[in-house]
């Protein structure tokens, strides 16, 4: 099963006074880093983390930081598209396999919750057509296609902001994984 409708979309319906914004792939994985390392500096009792990665190569890039992140929570879930051997499972933190075909593999979210500290990220690529790549390509050709990746979302401190993302996230997690 394969929900199609997207987490960015449920939480600008939910919340409509919210304003996305728009992101590069560099400042995602930036302000990505800057909210794990919240809990990797010790400082929140037990967060709880919420990771979405489009696909598996890009959770392989970020996996030790999770295994590091495991030994502050055990209250981890991470999210991602099977490429490989991703799947479900309990390790030392939860792992969550969508189908390829769910919203969320178009999607990049982190949320992280703790008594005295909330913060989300919730965003959506905005794909690029053939020809505004090929057009990137020709103008820039030492141009990394990677890099340059848009995204639209969310990124706020704001408490129910982020609860709501994790609400939205959650229920994604109980279709997959309703263990």
């Amino acid at each position: 099963m394969s929900i199609s409708t997207s987490v960015l979309s449920d939480l600008l319906i939910t919340l409509p006074y919210l304003r996305p914004q728009l992101y590069f792939k560099a400042s995602l994985t930036a302000l990505s880093h800057a909210m794990e390392d919240q809990v990797l500096a010790a400082t929140l009792e037990e967060p709880l983390v919420i990771a979405s990665f489009q696909r598996e190569r890009f959770y392989r890039q970020e996996a030790h930081r999770y295994q590091r992140l495991a030994q502050r929570s055990n209250q981890i879930y991470v999210l991602s598209a099977p490429e490989t051997d991703f799947s479900n499972k309990s390790d030392y933190y939860e792992k969550v396999a969508f189908e390829p075909e769910d919203g969320l593999s178009q999607e990049w979210h982190l949320v992280v919750l703790a008594q005295n500290y909330a913060t989300c990220l919730v965003c959506r690529e905005i794909p690029l057509s053939l020809a505004k790549k090929q057009q990137m390509r020709e103008l820039s050709p030492t141009l990394d296609m990677d890099t340059s990746r848009r995204f639209e979302g969310i990124w706020t401190s704001e408490r129910g902001v982020s609860l709501k993302a994790a609400s939205l996230l959650l229920v994604r997690i109980l279709v997959y994984r309703p263990e």
